[in-house]
């Protein structure tokens, strides 16, 4: 056989110029399917998780709930209702977004600590740092400006009373627990996926008549 042959076959021959291209193009699609591209923005890791919450604090003078109004208002309330329940979902490790259910206001905390409802979702003012603690509460702190949410009396700038920064998340059950045609179970916002580019990045705008019978996890 004269030397060359194969190159000459293949310089020669459409048919074998195609079968190989197929054959290497099919060896990549396996490695690809195999090997699938992961998204490189972490929220999407974290877009499957929104649980519903009330976030109680007390101190020696008060137990509140944490509410936001329809106005934007961010306030306490001894018992809860219907702005005090929010969604709560991790967009990233540890860094929460909560928006009130009824109120479709985002939890959010400006350059001057004072907290206030958006009705956008802005990642500057609306993103906070969970921190757990050993008795079962949690302190929220914002992650850009680095300042825990409290609600805690304030005179002149000056909080009044023991601090009121610690929050533990309660579910709607018990004597106070607000009607179910008011709210939303928990499995009826999973699975949903976070648009990075919306102004609702928990994704449940104008889902709040949605109810799936589902147990609290």
């Amino acid at each position: 056989m004269l030397k060359g042959a194969p190159s000459l076959v293949f310089a020669q021959c459409p048919l074998v110029r195609w079968l190989c291209v197929w054959a290497l193009t099919l060896t990549c699609s396996r490695i690809t399917l195999a090997y699938p591209l992961r998204d490189s923005n972490p929220l999407f890791d974290f877009s499957d998780q929104v649980r519903l919450r009330h976030l109680y604090t007390d101190n020696e003078h008060r137990h509140l709930h944490l509410q936001i109004s329809p106005e934007g208002e961010v306030s306490g309330t001894e018992d809860q209702n219907l702005y005090s329940l929010l969604e709560i979902k991790a967009v990233k490790p540890r860094i929460l977004v909560m928006r009130g259910k009824t109120s479709t206001r985002y939890l959010c905390m400006d350059s001057s600590r004072h907290l206030y409802g958006s009705e956008t979702y802005k990642e500057n003012d609306c993103n906070f740092r969970e921190v757990l603690l050993e008795d079962g509460y949690n302190v929220y702190y914002s992650e850009k400006h680095n300042s825990p949410l409290t609600l805690t009396p304030t005179r002149l700038g000056k909080p009044t009373g023991k601090e009121m920064s610690r929050f533990l998340p309660r579910d709607s059950r018990g004597e106070s627990r607000i009607p179910m045609e008011f709210t939303a179970d928990p499995c009826d916002l999973q699975g949903r996926n976070l648009n990075v580019e919306s102004d609702d990045p928990l994704g449940v705008k104008d889902q709040s008549n949605i109810l799936t019978p589902c147990l609290d996890s």
